[in-house]
């Protein structure tokens, strides 16, 4: 399954009201998109310079490259296996 725009609203759909905070939602995305990896983590351990592929309230969703060796954050949804779930702070 390759990461379009629509697959990231529907993942956004997902997580929309205050859904990217329940815990295993993560292993929930997993099980509803098999092969894909979903990870949740604080946005502030997301480089700053990385932007999103995409937003929702309290959360941003970064691309993950996992056709490599190492899996590694990326701003291209091409190639991409999965989705970061960066958690923002109330303050942010």
């Amino acid at each position: 399954m390759s990461l379009t725009p629509e697959f990231l609203d529907t993942v956004c759909h997902a997580l929309a009201n205050g859904n990217a905070r329940r815990p295993g939602v993560d292993a929930e995305l997993r099980e509803a998109f098999p092969g894909l990896v979903f990870k949740v983590c604080d946005d502030n351990d997301i480089p700053s310079r990385l932007k999103p592929v995409a937003e929702g309230e309290g959360f941003a969703l970064y691309a993950i490259n996992t056709g490599e060796h190492c899996a590694a954050l990326t701003a291209q949804l091409e190639g991409a296996g999965g989705l970061a779930i960066g958690l923002l702070n109330d303050e942010e």
